[in-house]
């Protein structure tokens, strides 16, 4: 399926891009096609069975499988319609594959105005709520006032200014939005806006705008609310661009009323669960959990051209939506052209607004398929059953594997490890641009997170499983650090066992230009690489599936597993 949307672009660095595409009236589908179904795969792990899997699952008819959307729900499907051709138990709910886990779906009101003097305010161009949480909010000739930039406290109004105000923050121009903090000074404040929604790129506003799926329909009634701002509103309602100014500045009066509401979700978003029972008649009634996730983050309705895409993203977001969305540099814009001209001399300019998620991560849910066809054909079977758990949800904080461990179909202690995958399709050496992108990855790159946190066990027989590989990875712990920024051990759905205290892993290849992009496509996967990642997780499963003893733990159960994850 091609998917086509007249485009409507409000980035300056996308008109540009849009401007280097050229004429659109030629354009075709994605770069790269599925290939032909060939039936059934095979019981051996290769790379055309995981090929074929993940151009079905990433294909643009599902439309980026956001959870408690169609294309999820397709795709939930077929991996338990895969469990059961397998002869795999089903373990969800009454006797299914299934477990229900509860979504609504939270979107900007679309009858959200805003309106200071005779300028009105129109929702998506100039402003956009976002704080799911807080309650509907009404100004009626609200003080405007300007509460400083977002990124220095030290020039910060005081609560007591704050109190009653519609407050509005600057993020200064090249200051990244991630790590910064709303601070509880401005709790006072009738409602905050911040001055972000020119950075902040299609994908985050398209979710708040056209809706995003939540777990908890509950709001907050002392959370602030919150719109995102473009710079040019923010200078009407303050009467100056907000970086000329300083705090305290107040500006003319705001009327106006702002909600995110709340509907059910069109389809049921659902965890797919089953079990490949073990041979021995004590261990297996214990656990080993091979996890993955099913869904990514939908589409965009402001398309853009797909190599166009790619170029800028190569040079000015080298880690996708993990990179800041920024005007490239004069330098960096001739290095775009270069990578497109190169492309152009491939594919022809095409409109693409499908976020595929293809490494992200439908890598890792058809590695699990494949595992569990290996292990279902092979003549022995491991001692203690293997636990297979494709988690829903992953995309809006885990919560499919939250809710899974919080509801176990099996008990939770029972649990002896869990093993997840997570974009593991990719890691060359363009992709992975460590250091600065002075670094390059190799072949046997691999991304280990979480394995020795709670059972020194449990990591070193991960680690001498990969070393019987006949390539065996070089197991990088960096980002497993305490207190590392990216914060990838509360990012992945491993920490949803962890916290139960079950030894827990998390293996990814690493991020790349396509993470969280329309780029995300299965053409772009190394599949021999994908191979002998999933090779080694099923020698790894089996190594602990095959222990005389569970995993022993170094460290002890947390006491509330709802506690705020520590990276």
């Amino acid at each position: 399926m091609c998917n086509v949307f007249l485009p409507a672009f409000t980035n300056p660095s996308m008109k540009r891009l849009l401007a280097l595409a050229g004429a659109f009236a030629a354009f075709g589908c994605h770069a790269g096609s599925a290939p032909t179904p060939a039936g059934t795969t095979t019981a051996a792990i290769t790379a055309e069975d995981l090929r074929q899997r993940l151009f079905l699952i990433a294909d643009d008819s599902m439309m980026g499988r956001e959870s408690g959307s169609a294309g999820n729900y397709k795709t939930a499907a077929y991996v338990a319609s895969e469990f059961k051709r397998l002869g795999l138990e089903p373990a969800g709910e009454n006797g299914t594959y299934f477990q229900t886990v509860p979504y609504w779906n939270a979107a900007a009101d679309p009858a959200s105005t805003l309106q200071s003097g005779s300028t009105v305010f129109r929702l998506r161009r100039d402003f956009v709520p976002s704080n799911i949480r807080a309650a509907p909010r009404t100004l009626s000739a609200t003080p405007v006032i300007y509460g400083g930039p977002m990124n220095d406290s030290s020039h910060w109004i005081s609560a007591a200014d704050a109190a009653g105000k519609f407050v509005i923050l600057d993020l200064p121009r090249g200051i990244p939005m991630r790590g910064i903090a709303i601070s509880p000074r401005f709790r006072s404040a009738l409602a905050l806006g911040l001055v972000v929604l020119d950075v902040l790129g299609s994908e985050t506003t398209a979710r708040l705008l056209d809706g995003r799926p939540l777990p908890d329909s509950s709001r907050n009634v002392n959370a602030i609310p919150i719109v995102w701002l473009t710079r040019s509103a923010a200078t009407v309602m303050l009467g100056a661009d907000p970086s000329t100014l300083g705090a305290g500045q107040l500006g003319p009066v705001v009327t106006g009323h702002f909600d995110i509401t709340r509907r059910s979700v069109p389809y049921p978003a659902r965890n797919v669960v089953a079990i490949l029972r073990g041979s021995d008649p004590v261990l297996r009634n214990e656990y080993v959990s091979v996890t993955a996730h099913n869904d990514h983050v939908g589409f965009d309705h402001s398309p853009v051209d797909h190599d166009s895409l790619r170029a800028f993203n190569r040079v000015v977001r080298p880690m996708g939506a993990d990179s800041p969305n920024r005007e490239p540099t004069a330098a960096e814009w001739p290095q775009i052209r270069t990578i497109l001209d190169g492309l152009r001399k491939v594919n022809r300019p095409r409109l693409d607004s499908i976020r595929n998620g293809a490494d992200d991560d439908g890598s890792g849910t058809v590695g699990i398929l494949e595992i569990a066809e290996a292990i279902s054909h092979a003549a022995v079977k491991p001692r203690r059953s293997i636990l297979f758990v494709n988690h829903v949800g992953e995309e809006d904080g885990l919560v499919g594997s939250h809710w899974f461990t919080d509801h176990a179909t099996v008990p939770i202690d029972a649990i002896v490890a869990e093993i997840d995958q997570d974009m593991t399709g990719r890691g060359s050496a363009t992709d992975f641009p460590r250091n600065g992108g002075t670094v390059a990855a190799t072949p046997t790159y691999l991304e280990v997170v979480g394995a020795k946190r709670l059972s020194k066990e449990f990591g070193d027989s991960l680690e001498a499983a990969n070393s019987r590989e006949p390539m065996p990875f070089v197991f990088d712990y960096t980002f497993d650090a305490p207190g590392h920024p990216l914060q990838y051990y509360c990012r992945a759905d491993h920490y949803s066992y962890a916290r139960y205290g079950i030894p827990a892993v998390a293996f990814s290849r690493g991020e790349h230009l396509d993470y969280h992009q329309i780029t995300d496509e299965p053409q772009y996967i190394d599949y021999p690489d994908l191979t002998r990642v999933t090779k080694m997780v099923y020698s790894a499963a089996l190594v602990i599936a095959n222990m005389p003893h569970r995993p022993r733990l170094d460290a002890p159960r947390q006491t509330n597993p709802n506690a705020q994850c520590r990276q």
